[in-house]
């Protein structure tokens, strides 16, 4: 089945120049990360046929960094990543009992934590991190500017082409109500917004997982256009089988279904690796800006509903 929104049901106010050059960004640097990022485990895979230290290459072969999967490979890719990349160590080190270095059990220890610790440094050295995974937000720290990047970086073509469908249906209609200077500072805001609720929320807490992707920013987007045109409709598409319609829908019953559906699939649904929180951070953030505006901008609200269809 595919079902997808395709059009708000009213008259663009202005060129949304904004929007589009976010899409023709957010393509670019994914193109760039295919083209730096192909390769790069069997890099890893043969920096580790490579590596001579005999000593190291047992720790790396016979513990894991994540307690699921052993392997040198596996270890270093986690602990290239990891926030506590010294406590991984020293519990992987612990794990190795059956590695006997030294009669004394304290500088057998310390000895393969530094063995261990030596593998990630010279790994660090040889062979460079994916574009992906620089672009990337970590949850585990605050860090504003990969916040930022991470919105323009993602996963797979699939992940692409849907967050930026979604993105220029909504951001469009933003831009166009509120002008280009409010829609590019409510993108920033989104955007961080998104990424501290990632870091503060409890999923951030325990090895969550880097973070890439423009959905944040979309589920704020139509947050915003909700609360500035709450009687739009949505035009959608529906296809199952032979069965094809099309369709309006309210813009706030889609948007109240779609955010209702992240908060569902997050304390609810099944483990996934899609961000909800970041979904309900960029929502909630568009909302305040929307609320925001219609306060501080009465005129331009008047404007809107004028120029809304009846």
């Amino acid at each position: 089945m595919l079902f997808f929104p395709y059009k708000l049901d009213a008259d663009l106010y202005r060129v949304p120049f904004l929007t589009v050059l976010v899409c023709v960004v957010c393509i670019l640097v994914f193109m760039r990360q295919m083209s730096a990022d192909s390769g790069y485990l069997a890099r890893v895979k043969e920096h580790c046929a490579r590596y001579d230290d005999a000593n190291a290459q047992a720790l790396l072969t016979r513990t894991s960094a994540d307690g699921r999967q052993a392997g040198c490979a596996a270890n270093l890719l986690v602990l290239r990543d990891a926030s506590d990349r010294s406590e991984r160590i020293a519990a992987m080190a612990a794990q190795a009992g059956d590695l006997v270095f030294y009669t004394d059990p304290a500088k057998d220890l310390d000895y393969k934590s530094a063995k261990i610790a030596r593998a990630i440094e010279d790994f660090e050295s040889a062979v460079s991190s994916t574009l992906t995974g620089d672009l990337a937000y970590d949850p585990s720290r605050v860090d504003i500017g990969r916040m930022l990047t991470s919105a323009f970086a993602h996963a797979s073509w699939g992940h692409l082409i849907g967050n930026l469908i979604f993105f220029f249906i909504f951001a469009s209609f933003v831009e166009s109500a509120v002008g280009y200077v409010y829609y590019a500072i409510g993108f920033l805001v989104i955007a961080l917004a998104a990424g501290f609720a990632y870091r503060y929320s409890v999923d951030a807490s325990v090895d969550a997982l880097p973070s890439v992707g423009l959905s944040g920013v979309v589920m704020g987007m139509l947050a915003l256009i909700t609360v500035l045109m709450p009687r739009a409709n949505v035009r959608c598409f529906l296809w199952f089988l032979v069965f094809v319609r099309r369709f309006s829908v309210p813009l706030l019953v889609l948007a109240a279904w779609y955010v209702g559906w992240d908060i569902y699939s997050h304390y609810y649904g099944p483990r996934s690796n899609t961000n909800y929180v970041a979904h309900i951070g960029g929502a909630f953030a568009g909302l305040g800006l929307g609320l925001l505006f219609r306060v501080v901008h009465r005129d331009r609200m008047r404007a809107l509903a004028e120029e809304m269809p009846h």
